[in-house]
């Protein structure tokens, strides 16, 4: 099979995790059955313990060089010595099947899982199996022992449902059986057309939104008042007692489960615990919520790592879980994982998430074949061995089966890892799911990762969902606390508002003084770097203003952007042949006032931002972006020096689904006063 391969290469198979088989050179004796396993570097060398079963012997062997040795015929001779030669027309399957019968025929009805027979194993259910291949495991085991131990976790019914059991293709049906089948499915798919009931919304499975939360707390709106308690139909209230009945024989199901966690006993009873688990997030990495674990620690890096992204604390995990009694482990995993979330919940007080996760072994079909010929894949096969398996935890006990049941059992045989993740908060409960179907020759514990990161995947989705969790919101909330800070630009702005604006009739605020009819024009400097800061991310390749009152702040953030400035005419000028053109109307202009914009000075790549004086109703801002969308252009952002609040302005443009930015915002002009956002009555988020 591996006559092409070198000799070293012998020491670095050994050197594997993986526990393989070799065949020694002389006559099969016993111990001709060799188990290589548990590399480990002591002293600057690697030793590799052998295990057989006559002899016990640790060889020590020095490392590879790195310097590749040339192939030698001696060498290659020992090489070969080492495998039987094969038929150049056998297929994987007839090597393996031939291998599997020369061992039945050495060593009887004992399968030897590579360990020695001086001992017995402790089958009791305390006690711990440790993985077949691990340093610590007993030194003395068969297979029978091994299966034999796990008696309690046999099954006859198949994880896949008893049509899937063996190959469909191993028992042939007669035409009228056939048929026969035909018609069932026939009546069956029928039933389904006719008995529709997907739109019935009795029959519907609750959704996570069905859950959602009023952001209201008042005691009030959760607490059904008496009027609407008098218009219940009897039905509805024959569904709330239902559901009261429900959840009360939900409880008493969970207090049966007596899973024990040592360190949630010490937090149980530690007067410090209360203070710690209550302690608030740490904001200067981002965090925003606090929550807490009952996993396994091996995933634990697996959901920190993901739920950090949505700022998301884990206080502490509870991973470590014992059985208080054997009924612990006939519990579904559904059962097991809520038990532990709430157990969790009751002593921090902190929405919690738990794990538990199954292992299941599909049993060897046991039926005959047509013609009384019993199936090749049972024949010799032990009760034991055709039995399937089921665990609801993952530990060495799912190593040590798979070791006992792979030299004797089809290398297809499946096998089923299935993982469920529970939430709950003290009012909602959600499950979530992850499942990994792997052949029995390729099945290790390892393979509960896989579930793990599923179910952990599929949980934050649905949290996501159900608490409005954003992807990284400490960003978004550095920049938005990043631009309250009044800078010298803004308070400068804000005092001459103050002091220098006048009200007009019609709501209308005169600022001529600084920035219109007269321009200050180191203040619009100041304000065009401090307004260009909040921009310079959207990366703008252009930006468009109206003529004349925009150009006092669009030139200079131009200047500090380094982009050009493009404005818009409200007339045409005779240079102007190809325009875009749009309408509006304000107080301050008149109704059905145009804006003129050369086509030759927008292209469908450009990227602009908006700049004007004034927000107030919108609409030359609206005018803007109908140009911007006439050219295939795109608007990365609107930003003015002055935002009228109490107008509509901001919400006009809402539907542009734009960034927009203002230095300065008037909350009211009542009686002739201005009266500017953030000061006392007013609050920031109206922005």
């Amino acid at each position: 099979v591996a006559t092409c391969f070198p000799v070293f290469l012998i020491a670095s198979f050994f050197s594997s995790s993986h526990a393989f088989f070799v065949r020694e050179p002389s006559a099969r004796p016993p111990s001709a059955f060799v188990h290589a396993k548990n590399t480990y570097l002591q002293s600057g060398k690697q030793g590799i313990s052998v295990y057989g079963d006559i002899s016990h012997k640790k060889i020590m062997m020095a490392p590879l060089n790195a310097k590749r040795r040339k192939k030698d015929k001696e060498d290659m001779e020992f090489f070969n010595r080492w495998y039987d030669s094969v038929d150049k027309d056998a297929t994987p399957d007839d090597v393996y099947r031939d291998e599997q019968e020369r061992l039945l025929n050495q060593v009887g009805n004992t399968i030897s899982t590579g360990l020695s027979d001086s001992s017995t194993y402790d089958g009791s259910s305390n006690s711990s199996p440790k993985a077949v291949g691990s340093a610590e495991s007993v030194d003395s085991q068969n297979a029978e022992a091994v299966l034999a131990s796990f008696a309690s976790a046999a099954v006859s019914n198949n994880f896949l449902g008893d049509e899937w059991l063996g190959d469909d293709n191993d028992v042939e049906l007669d035409d009228e059986e056939l048929e026969m089948q035909r018609k069932i499915l026939d009546e069956q798919i029928d039933d389904w057309l006719n008995n529709d009931d997907s739109q019935d919304p009795a029959n519907e499975e609750n959704e996570i939104w069905d859950y959602w939360a009023s952001e209201s707390t008042d005691e009030d709106s959760i607490i059904m008042d008496d009027e609407q308690h008098e218009n219940m139909k009897p039905d509805e209230f024959a569904n709330e007692e239902e559901k009261i009945l429900e959840e009360k024989q939900y409880l008493e199901k969970l207090s049966q489960i007596t899973l024990k966690c040592e360190r949630l006993d010490k937090a149980m009873n530690n007067s410090n615990a209360a203070s710690y688990f209550a302690r608030d997030p740490d904001a200067s990495e981002g965090f925003d919520r606090m929550w807490v674990s009952a996993i396994d620690d091996a995933c634990m890096r697996n959901l920190v790592g993901l739920f950090k992204n949505y700022g998301v604390q884990f206080s502490n995990n509870f991973g470590e879980w014992e059985d208080g009694s054997e009924k612990d482990a006939l519990w579904s995993i559904e059962d097991i994982a809520a038990y532990k979330a709430r157990a969790v919940y009751e002593v921090t007080g902190l929405p919690c998430i738990a794990s538990r996760s199954s292992f299941e072994v599909e049993p060897v079909r046991t039926s005959s074949i047509p013609g009384g010929a019993a199936s090749p894949r049972v024949s010799g096969l032990s009760p034991r061995v055709a039995s399937g398996y089921r665990f609801n935890d993952i530990s060495d006990n799912v190593d040590q089966i798979v070791g006992a049941l792979q030299p004797s059992s089809d290398p297809c045989r499946l096998t089923q890892f299935r993982s469920v993740l529970c939430f709950y908060d003290g009012e909602m409960e959600i499950f979530d799911y992850g499942e990994c179907d792997v052949d029995l020759a390729l099945c290790n514990s390892m393979r509960t990762f896989v579930t793990m990161s599923t179910a952990i995947q599929e949980m934050c989705e649905s949290l996501q969902l159900a608490y409005s969790l954003a992807y990284q919101p400490w960003v978004k909330r550095q920049v938005r606390e990043s631009r309250r800070g009044y800078e010298p630009a803004t308070l400068k702005l804000r005092d001459r508002v103050l002091k220098e604006g006048k009200v007009l009739p019609n709501n209308i605020i005169d600022v001529s003084s600084f920035m219109d009819s007269m321009v200050d024009v180191n203040l619009m400097d100041e304000c065009g770097i401090e307004l260009g800061k909040r921009f310079v991310e959207m990366k703008p390749t252009k930006i468009l203003t109206v003529a004349t009152t925009g150009l006092v702040i669009a030139i200079p953030m131009a200047k500090y952007l380094q982009v050009p400035c493009v404005y818009a005419r409200k007339e045409r000028s005779v240079t102007m042949a190809d325009t875009y053109q749009a309408f509006y109307s304000s107080k301050t202009v008149g109704k059905n006032r145009e804006l003129i914009v050369s086509k030759s000075h927008i292209d469908s790549t450009d990227r602009i931002l908006i700049i004007d004086d004034f927000l107030s109703s919108g609409a030359g801002q609206e005018a803007l972006l109908r140009i911007i969308s006439d050219a295939g252009a795109l608007c990365v952002g609107v930003g003015v020096l002055i935002e009228k609040v109490y107008d509509s302005g901001r919400t006009f443009l809402s539907g542009f689904d734009v960034p927009v930015e203002s230095m300065v915002g008037v909350a009211s002009v009542k009686d002739t006063m201005i009266t500017l956002v953030e000061e006392d009555g007013f609050n920031v988020d109206v922005i």
